[in-house]
């Protein structure tokens, strides 16, 4: 992968984990599981750049509280 791919999935990579972030600090449960289903569609996507299969969840899913 040149240069150019690398900076494009570490972005991806930034935006997945913000996703993630922000869903853990949301009250609204709705927004949470939006903001994940958002986070697990960037990693697929990022597996298929990469040409791998599916990445792990680096992070548990949100709890009710």
């Amino acid at each position: 992968m040149d240069e150019d791919g690398s900076q494009v999935i570490a972005n991806m990579r930034a935006r997945v984990e913000q996703c993630r972030r922000l869903a853990a600090a949301l009250t609204d449960k709705r927004a949470a599981e939006v903001l994940l289903k958002m986070a697990e569609e960037g990693e697929a996507d990022i597996a298929r750049l990469e040409g791998t299969t599916a990445m792990p969840n680096p992070m548990p899913p949100a709890t009710e509280s």
